[in-house]
């Protein structure tokens, strides 16, 4: 497993080679779930594309300890659609169990409207979830959404994902939406998350701090 992750490393550095880089860091409290996140997000822009990836370091509840991650690529295709490219993976720290991979191949469609970018996907996904035993194919549509407003005191950051995961044989429904009040680089605010990944809605409300550079 270190040597896959090691891989997924190198190769995002070579993607990133003359490249525009920007990134965040977060502090989050998750009131719904009990314990906190340290997240780390970078971008980058270049003339063959764009990509996005964040790494999850949850702490605070021993069973639930772990990392998760993500890294989608954008290849230029025409006007404002790309193929898009994408891993998810994750690990439990105290059992060391890689919980769920997921490789996600399709299309993007990506429009700036003045403050406020928007990207759209529709991508096939495998995954395997090493936890339950299975694995499978699937779809997934994921809205994304960025703008500033008030002169651009507040920000707001979303996405929407529907999914179908055939590891679970179920349709499953995810949101994330933060509103931040910016002190230039600082950022603080609130975030929600809705899910329904087991069976059931639940609603989680986080705190949080943010360091763009």
């Amino acid at each position: 497993m270190k040597k896959l992750y090691t891989l997924i490393f190198m190769c995002l550095m070579a993607t990133m080679a003359k490249a525009q880089v920007y990134g965040n860091l977060q502090l989050q409290y998750d009131y719904g779930h009990n314990y906190g996140t340290l997240t780390t997000e970078i971008g980058h822009t270049q003339k063959s594309g764009n990509g996005w990836g964040f790494v999850d370091f949850d702490f605070g509840k021993v069973a639930d300890n772990g990392m998760y991650f993500e890294y989608g690529y954008n290849f230029r295709l025409k006007n404002n659609f790309y193929a898009h490219a994408e891993y998810d993976g994750g690990v439990l720290f105290d059992s060391g169990i890689t919980y769920a991979h997921g490789v996600l191949l399709g299309g993007a469609y990506q429009k700036s409207i003045k403050k406020t970018f928007l990207q759209f996907n529709l991508l096939y996904r495998m995954d395997i979830d090493y936890r339950l035993g299975t694995a499978g194919h699937g779809l997934q549509g994921t809205a994304v959404c960025n703008t500033k407003f008030l002169r651009d005191k507040l920000y707001f950051e979303g996405y929407v994902d529907l999914n179908y995961k055939a590891t679970e044989e179920r349709f499953q429904f995810s949101t994330e939406l933060q509103l931040l009040y910016n002190f230039k680089y600082f950022g603080a605010g609130v975030e929600v998350e809705l899910e329904n990944y087991f069976g059931k809605v639940q609603c989680s409300p986080k705190m949080m701090l943010k360091y763009s550079f």
